[in-house]
């Protein structure tokens, strides 16, 4: 079975994925500096991980929309809701061992492991939601995708945690985005979409591809106006009572 892609909407996914990275690694960044705003430290690393989760799962939606089957599809809720679980447990955990260093020198590398096998674990479960097709993959570019998602993830981490700052930050944003992108581009050459032998009913969406995927872009892009915003007051705050 053939598909085909919507430019405009794989763009977007690019863009929702660096934007979400940049928001999550911004609030997490200097969360283990602020030791003696304890709570602040904690909202930060666990509202960076849920960025984050969302980040990759909005991302993949988004990538998802741009697919057009020549046959009707659907998704599952519960394997989908599970793999956005995957996503924000993952990569949270992975932003506390990296932004603590809870594990010394290997916190980066093992927080790395971790978002990476997230965003994997999120796309391979989404991916098993399809309804109204087969999936088959080579394993060859499954393992590729793995590879890509942890070594970037390991990158991304690097840049924003081992030296902080705003450009590394930024460039770690950066890095993350491209690799979430990277993993499910390279996760979708490795799949195969197989025709049912029988005909399944399906309930038609209630609303169009692209809508649903611009709906979800303009949430992100809003969470992360919100949360980057109020980063920027309490750094402010800080700087003036400093």
């Amino acid at each position: 079975m053939t598909v085909s892609y919507q430019p405009v909407l794989v763009y977007l996914s690019i863009g929702v994925a660096i934007l979400g990275s940049l928001t999550a690694l911004a609030l997490t960044a200097g969360s283990h500096d602020r030791q003696s705003d304890a709570w602040q430290s904690s909202f930060a690393l666990a509202n960076g991980g849920l960025i984050m989760g969302s980040t990759i799962w909005s991302m993949h939606f988004i990538a998802m929309m741009a697919v057009d089957f020549p046959i009707l599809v659907n998704y599952n809720l519960i394997e989908t809701i599970g793999s956005i679980c995957i996503a924000i447990v993952a990569t949270g955990i992975g932003l506390y061992l990296a932004s603590t260093r809870r594990l010394g020198v290997m916190s980066i590398p093992v927080g790395g492991v971790l978002m990476g096998l997230g965003i994997a674990g999120m796309h391979y479960l989404g991916m098993s939601a399809i309804r109204g097709c087969g999936l088959a993959y080579d394993m060859r570019l499954v393992g590729a995708s793995l590879a890509i998602a942890i070594g970037a993830s390991m990158a991304a981490l690097w840049f924003a945690f081992y030296k902080r700052g705003v450009l590394t930050t930024l460039a770690g944003g950066v890095v993350q985005g491209l690799a979430i992108a990277s993993m499910h581009y390279t996760a979708m050459a490795a799949t195969y979409f197989v025709p049912l032998g029988v005909e399944v009913e399906l309930a038609t969406p209630l609303f169009a591809q692209s809508l649903l995927a611009y709906m979800i872009a303009c949430g992100i892009a809003v969470l992360a106006a919100g949360n980057l915003g109020i980063l920027a007051l309490l750094t402010a705050q800080q700087d003036r009572s400093a």
